[in-house]
């Protein structure tokens, strides 16, 4: 919780620099929980097959917070490079196999979720 005891502009500045600082950091933190929510339902929504090979849902992964060449803070979600492969087979199919899209699917299902955390862990240090 922030504790506001002003007494004059340099104060102020302070105090808002303060809770800038809280927020730039939480925002990571956040990415990662939001990221974490949405690998939780990709693993539910792959299979797993009975092959003796890594499989897709021992092998979905949330990076670390990255930012783009835009900007913007973002976190990768999905299969490692052991699986990435197949999970592109997965998601969109081949020529002869239809696609059975868990990623678009899992990111559709826990958005909600997603934001809500994400929403929770950014406006603490503001509280």
């Amino acid at each position: 919780m922030a504790d506001m005891d002003i007494d004059g502009f340099d104060d102020l500045t302070r105090f808002f620099n303060k809770i800038g600082d809280d927020v730039e950091k939480a925002e990571k933190i956040a990415l990662k929980a939001g990221g974490e929510v949405i690998a939780e339902h990709q693993k539910r929504n792959v299979n797993k097959s009975s092959k003796n090979q890594p499989h897709m849902v021992d092998n979905i992964t949330v990076s670390a917070a990255r930012e783009s060449k835009d900007g913007e803070l973002f976190v990768a979600v999905g299969p490692n490079r052991k699986v990435a492969y197949r999970g592109r087979f997965l998601e969109w199919g081949t020529s002869k196999m239809p696609p059975h899209p868990f990623i678009e699917k899992s990111a559709i299902e826990g958005e909600g979720q997603a934001v809500k955390i994400m929403e929770r862990i950014i406006t603490a240090p503001i509280k």
